[in-house]
């Protein structure tokens, strides 16, 4: 058959009621002809892959819930969520957007959405092309004077629930009274971190991730201006913010101008 021809409708049709079985065994018969046996280990590889691959990504997830709970979880993403990427490397975006929009249990945790996109969130930072040994900087740092860098992992997640603290024997009842900010990034030892960071950081990192090079200084400045507030007492305390970002390696170092 050319390349350019479409496959015959009977092989589509197939191929369908194949792969709905696989995804719903106990609702959708597989096609006619295929020898159950084959069809076994068929559905076990799929759902097993599915399972061990989300419990990867999402271990605080998988901890929370028994074995039977957690089938029932990556089954029902199976049936009912129909991934919009041919990406393997999405599907852990696919989980999250499964548990915001799909899922329908209200036995389940209002914080588990959350906590999925975090655990997301880390994975991505983990996962992260960028050398952060790449970025230059200088050895003699001036981060007021001179232009942060930043580093090119990071990523910052604002959530009503206290997502990092989540686990077997945390499960929180009532979300916080302020949101939860945490930056996640990966170090230069190739591990994730991650740091709790108020309003004020969250704004300082996103002005320097938004815009272009500026010096600590004028994006201190900036945000005084922002705030309402006096830019010198601003610079003075942004100061010392810059410089626990550069310890923690959210900030790498800096540049001249």
């Amino acid at each position: 058959m050319d390349k350019s021809e479409k496959p015959p409708k009977r092989m589509l049709e197939v191929q369908r009621r194949f792969a709905d079985h696989l995804r719903d065994p106990q609702g959708k018969a597989a096609p006619e002809g295929i020898e159950e046996r084959r069809l076994g280990v068929y559905r076990r590889l799929f759902f097993n892959n599915i399972r061990n691959l989300f419990a990867r990504n999402f271990p605080v997830i998988r901890k929370l819930h028994d074995d039977s709970a957690w089938d029932g979880i990556i089954r029902d993403f199976m049936i009912h969520h129909r991934p919009t990427t041919p990406l393997f490397t999405e599907i852990g975006r696919e989980f999250v957007n499964y548990l915001e929009h799909t899922r329908d249990d209200n036995g389940d945790p209002p914080w588990l959405a959350e906590l999925a996109h975090w655990e997301y969130l880390e994975t991505t930072v983990r996962m992260h092309a960028a050398d952060i040994e790449a970025v230059k900087v200088e050895s003699e740092t001036d981060l007021l004077d001179h232009y942060p860098m930043l580093n090119p992992t990071l990523k910052i997640g604002q959530y009503r629930w206290p997502v990092h603290r989540i686990g077997p024997d945390y499960r929180p009842d009532t979300p916080e009274s302020s949101p939860t900010l945490l930056a996640a990034y990966r170090r230069r030892d190739d591990k994730v971190a991650f740091m709790k960071i108020n309003t004020l950081t969250a704004h300082l990192l996103s002005q320097l991730q938004s815009t272009d090079p500026q010096s600590g200084r004028s994006v201190l400045e900036s945000i005084a201006g922002d705030i309402n507030q006096p830019p010198s007492r601003v610079v003075e305390s942004g100061a010392q913010l810059l410089a626990t970002l550069q310890d923690r390696q959210i900030i790498l170092g800096s540049r001249e101008p």
